[in-house]
């Protein structure tokens, strides 16, 4: 096929090989999975680019568990072919297998049908269930031993695949395959002033490397058809979208649909049309905050990415992505759109198969029965020390590397380990409150946590050898995504679904934290470190006269008394301790800035990390650091503070001369519920009620942006405009922004007496 962009013609031959031969031994990176009519489907990326289609014959199972004789009166009763009785464990503490009835199902919605009837059966108490929503693509790698872009040796002898592992899992220079890379974009001839699935398609774009195409031509037919031959000539690995999943596919989908062409709509490189659910997509809660994820676009065969609607590849990229497919054994296309711990529990899962150990449909040991008094002990949380708010200087600082999960592996800390009935007399107990843990197995959230740590080591310790940037850059990717899954590790252990967490277990995690700081901060007081600030696994300490050398001595010795690794993130030329706005009094634990001996500038709390702030005013709050980033010290930090005020002045004039473009504006808000539960009015509803007004449709748990159009407008509906509803000239309250301004530099600049009313408004009025 000859396709033509920009100047010049390239011909493409196709990529795809769909077996021919029932026999045939190949080798290649695992790209894609899934189930289909008892087979599962599994693409191979070979070293010479080709990409082939393999099927192996497999039947997914869920067990069920209970007295022998309910059993068999189940099984008389399912009427399901293929069932059987095996010996499995059901728990990871179990000595003995038990018999369990092993029930064949299609699919993981088949086999949850089939559970809902079991329980009814047996009046929700006769029966246990296992494996029974479980993705059916990771349940085959466990049982095959094999994860997403592993490189494989394997031979198909007719609809049956045998597999080898040629890869290490624990490598940090692991080979991946070359991918085509594509990004789709469509143009739309809107009526209102937001996109609808009823407006008709102007253009359809496609990048690939230097490559640009575009139909503009012809009818609707006839661009949606060029789409689908595209597809197939460029045959890309991964395919990128903004809001694919939430509109670009359902759109396109829509309007194939409506042009009859949908049954030859094929994206994906299975032939079957692109089928789209029409649902809402999922609100959820997650450490009290609200988030919403798209129902998922699946491309058989390829990877979609949607970069507006996944948070991982946002903070890691395409490699990062692929480092915790790898580990934690789930498909790209799931890596991609679910929480970060999703992933984070398929690794918990393949443990427990590897184990031999079923894996519970609903959880069931969630927490021991404690005492007033005992749980007043036990539900503490971590450890701080307040600050003395203000300036320091010469002040060092050590943290530990990933805490939590470090104590969980080193500590053995697992649903199954903590109070454990194999161990009443165990030496190993939990502090203050001397809960047992297992001396004799170690626990399934360990192992999983393992690797995960190690690799992490890993690569933070090749960030600082390796002086090739590209690699750089790909050590950085891949330990940021590690970083998050281990962020989730501990909050899971007390998630109220997780398979193999315990609320006993993640109070213990915090009662080993509290132990460990303690410990620590007394190991430095008696090396003559003073203590100025201590929260949770980070300590801030000064001594008169102190060098690097002493605080790495310090380091090596918390260490060596605490097992777990520290790093020493060097000694501030000064840091800014912030208190609280309304007690003035009081610090704020996490809200500070600083700079390093080597320049770099540590920021929290304050506007710079906040991700409502508008783009006009992080710049400003940026430059007001890098100037006080100068000072060598705490005088001449003081000299710089005018020099800081007069680039506030200059913004403040920028701003009141009513020419900063409205993108330079955009607060970005979180719903934290759906639209119709709001009592009243705040902005970032009345942004998602303007949108609903155009038949736009905000979620719980979305972001909606606006800009503040005149905040004392006794209505709420004219404070602000949607930022979808601006136009290139949008007008905008001068003085609602001037006063954001001045409130992100009043929470810095607070302890040394300035104010919004005191200094920086008689200044900047000038």
């Amino acid at each position: 096929m000859n396709i033509k962009f920009r100047s010049h013609t390239i011909i493409l031959t196709k990529q795809t090989l769909f077996l021919k031969s029932s026999i045939g031994h190949f080798e290649g990176w695992i790209l894609d999975l899934y189930p289909k009519d008892q087979h599962m489907i599994v693409w191979l990326k070979t070293r010479n680019g080709k990409t082939i289609r393999l099927v192996d014959s497999w039947q997914q199972f869920f067990y069920v568990a209970g007295e022998y004789r309910d059993l068999v009166n189940l099984a008389d009763r399912l009427h399901v072919e293929e069932m059987s009785f095996e010996e499995k464990f059901i728990r990871p503490d179990d000595d003995q297998p038990s018999t369990v009835l092993r029930v064949p199902a299609r699919n993981v919605q088949e086999a949850e049908r089939l559970a809902e009837r079991i329980l009814v059966h047996g009046r929700c108490r006769l029966y246990e269930l296992y494996n029974v929503d479980v993705n059916s693509s990771q349940l085959y790698m466990y049982e095959k031993g094999i994860y997403p872009f592993s490189y494989v040796n394997l031979t198909v002898n007719r609809d049956q695949v045998s597999w080898q592992l040629e890869d290490a899992l624990d490598s940090t220079d692991y080979e991946t395959p070359s991918l085509r890379e594509v990004t789709l974009s469509a143009k739309i001839r809107k009526k209102g002033k937001l996109p609808a699935q009823t407006d008709v398609i102007e253009s359809i774009s496609a990048t690939l490397g230097n490559g640009a195409f575009s139909s503009d031509r012809g009818d609707e037919q006839q661009k949606l058809l060029w789409l689908v031959e595209l597809l197939k000539t460029l045959d890309p690995d991964v395919i990128y979208t903004s809001n694919g999943d939430d509109f670009l596919f359902p759109y396109l989908a829509y309007r194939a649909k409506v042009n009859s062409v949908a049954d030859q709509f094929i994206l994906g490189r299975e032939p079957s049309p692109l089928r789209i659910s029409y649902g809402r997509g999922q609100s959820y809660v997650s450490y009290g905050r609200a988030y919403y994820r798209p129902s998922p676009v699946r491309l058989l065969g390829r990877i979609h990415i949607d970069s507006e609607n996944s948070m991982l590849y946002k903070d890691c990229g395409l490699p990062g992505m692929i480092e915790v497919a790898r580990l934690c054994r789930i498909p790209m296309h799931r890596v991609s759109t679910t929480t970060i711990g999703t992933s984070m529990t398929s690794a918990q899962l393949y443990e427990a198969a590897r184990l031999g150990v079923l894996i519970p449909w609903r959880k069931t040991n969630t927490e021991d029965l404690k005492s007033a008094r005992e749980l007043l002990v036990a539900d503490r949380g971590g450890l701080y020390y307040e600050p003395a708010a203000g300036l320091h200087e010469s002040i060092g600082e050590l943290d530990f590397t990933s805490l939590y999960p470090m104590i969980m592996l080193t500590k053995n800390l697992s649903s199954e380990t903590i109070r454990c009935e194999c161990c009443p007399d165990s030496k190993n107990l939990v502090p203050e409150l001397n809960y047992n843990i297992c001396e004799k197995q170690v626990g399934i959230v360990p192992k999983s946590l393992q690797v995960l740590l190690e690799k992490r080591q890993q690569y933070k310790k090749l960030k600082q050898t390796t002086t090739d940037s590209n690699r750089l850059s790909l050590y950085e990717m891949r330990q940021a995504a590690l970083k998050w899954i281990l962020v989730c590790a501990f909050g899971y252990l007390g998630f109220k679904n997780a398979r193999f967490g315990k609320i006993d277990a993640h109070i213990a995690t915090c009662a080993f934290a509290r132990k460990v700081l303690k410990d620590v901060v007394c190991l430095a007081e008696s090396k003559g470190f003073k203590l100025i600030h201590g929260i949770v696994d980070s300590i801030w300490l000064k001594k008169k006269s102190a060098t690097e050398k002493d605080y790495l001595n310090l380091k090596d010795e918390i260490e060596s008394l605490t097992k777990l690794p520290v790093s020493f993130e060097g000694i501030y030329r000064w840091i800014v301790f912030l208190p609280s706005k309304i007690h003035r009094n009081i610090p704020v634990l996490n809200r500070y800035y600083g700079v390093l001996r080597n320049g770099k500038i540590k920021d929290r709390g304050i506007a710079t990390r906040r991700h409502d702030t508008p783009p006009i005013i992080d710049r400003c709050t940026r430059e007001v650091i890098q100037v006080l980033a100068e000072a060598e010290n705490a005088l001449e930090f003081h000299r710089r503070l005018p020099l800081a005020l007069e680039i506030v002045c200059e913004y403040v004039h920028i701003l009141r001369s009513g020419n900063v473009p409205y993108r330079e504006l955009v607060i970005r808000k979180r719903l934290s519920q759906d639209l119709a539960e709001y009592r009243h009015m705040v902005l970032q509803a009345v942004a998602a009620n303007q949108l609903a007004m155009e038949n736009g449709t905000s979620n719980a748990g979305e972001t909606v942006q606006y800009v503040i159009t005149n905040n004392r407008s006794r209505l709420a509906s004219k404070r602000i405009l949607a930022l979808e509803l601006c136009k290139n000239n949008q007008a905008y309250d001068v003085e609602a922004y001037v006063n954001l301004l001045f409130s992100a530099i009043e929470t810095m600049l607070m302890p040394f007496g300035f104010n919004k009313t005191n200094l920086l408004t008689p200044i900047c009025s000038t």
